[in-house]
């Protein structure tokens, strides 16, 4: 890793047994704009795989409820896309309409 890139990463576990992980690394646009692309060939094919140490793959229901948030501060600005599924016993389920 260069010295213009920043990698964090975490998992946790909470008591009623959700688990959260999550990356955070400074990149280019191109880089972005990739990883972005893999994310996206995941959800049209049914499974985002996340290299890395703390890798991890994620099943996508063929339907599920799509957010896009941008935030704008004096000193930031967030872009985020959160896709949400419910699950039963263990699985996706695709939402309904």
């Amino acid at each position: 890793m260069g010295n213009d890139e920043q990698e964090s990463e975490t998992e946790a576990e909470s008591t009623d047994g959700e688990t959260e992980r999550e990356g955070e690394r400074v990149m280019s646009r191109a880089d972005g704009a990739g990883i972005l692309r893999e994310v996206a060939d995941g959800v049209e094919n049914g499974t985002i795989d996340i290299g890395g140490e703390n890798g991890f793959t994620v099943a996508v229901p063929e339907r599920f409820e799509l957010e896009v948030e941008y935030e704008v501060t004096d000193d930031e600005a967030e872009f985020e896309v959160e896709l949400e599924w419910q699950m039963e016993d263990g699985e996706p389920v695709s939402a309904d309409e």
